[in-house]
């Protein structure tokens, strides 16, 4: 071995061998490989179907219950953006002319941006006219939104400026009506929606399952502070959903009632249009 003028080896000082460097190289792209044969399969799977999301909201203080007399919501489903799915829940909401539940708030739970913008799409010469939110960011809510000029009895239409297939529409009441004029429940059978079931994984619809009788009228009380809906149907995906009897968005403190006059004696599964994970069970006698 050769020296230097001070003495020090002038040889490098080889800390691994070729041999070894190819064997972690080997490791290192059998591990990569193996990933990309479990994922690459299965890519269009989770890219078109993403897991349900849930907004974690703060819960009222303790000794408090919902809180009602609050702003319409509307509430944009998780997969509104792919065309032919609900885009607006309920899609035709009543909006006080004045009062509590005059102001009127969208709630994204789909995972891209939305709008709600007045007019009957892009074309429309009067698009935002009336009112216009703006973006609305994934797993956010609009500002709430006063209607200024309307009537009692106006019908009023509105669109996504992101995805114009989206439509809904308002229809302006008499104050006390609408969306936001139950906070209690009237006589027959009672299903409470709980607090806390947006949840997944959480208690949601109680009892669970509900047996009635044919001829019922069941209040759907929503305990919760988040929007729910009962809807009969398996999900989302189920081509009959809300053929049996849907009670459409149920703000949180409201009520909503299932009329059985017309269906038949069976079990029907229902589930929440908003959250699909939440589902039950009603036994009609």
């Amino acid at each position: 071995m050769s020296h230097d003028d001070h003495g020090h080896d002038k040889d490098p000082i080889i800390l691994t061998s070729g041999r070894r460097m190819g064997k972690g190289l080997i490791i290192v792209v059998a591990t990569l490989a193996v990933g990309a044969g479990i994922i690459v399969p299965f890519f269009d799977q989770m890219y078109s179907t993403p897991p349900p999301v849930t907004q974690i909201r703060t819960p009222p203080p303790p000794g408090q219950g919902p809180q009602t007399g609050g702003p319409t919501i509307i509430v944009i489903p998780n997969g509104a953006a792919v065309q032919g799915n609900p885009a607006y829940e309920p899609a035709n909401a009543e909006v006080p002319i004045e009062g509590p539940g005059s102001e009127i708030v969208w709630d994204n739970l789909d995972t891209v941006p939305h709008t709600a913008t007045s007019g009957t799409g892009p074309d429309d010469a009067d698009s935002a006219a009336l009112f216009d939110t703006g973006i609305i960011n994934a797993n956010d809510d609009s500002d709430r939104i006063v209607l200024e000029g309307v009537n009692e009895g106006d019908v009023i239409d509105y669109y996504c400026i992101v995805h114009p297939y989206m439509t809904g529409q308002l229809t302006i009441v008499a104050a006390g009506e609408g969306a936001q004029s139950g906070g209690g429940a009237a006589a027959g059978p009672t299903l409470n929606i709980l607090q806390g079931s947006s949840v997944q994984g959480s208690d949601d619809y109680d009892p669970d399952p509900l047996t009635v009788k044919v001829g019922d009228e069941v209040n759907v009380v929503n305990q919760d502070t988040v929007p729910h809906t009962a809807t009969s149907g398996t999900g989302p995906t189920d081509a009959e959903m809300g053929a049996v009897f849907d009670t459409s968005i149920i703000n949180g403190g409201d009520s909503a009632t299932i009329s059985l006059a017309e269906v038949d004696p069976g079990e029907y599964d229902y589930f929440c249009l908003v959250h699909p994970y939440m589902t039950g069970t009603m036994i009609v006698e």
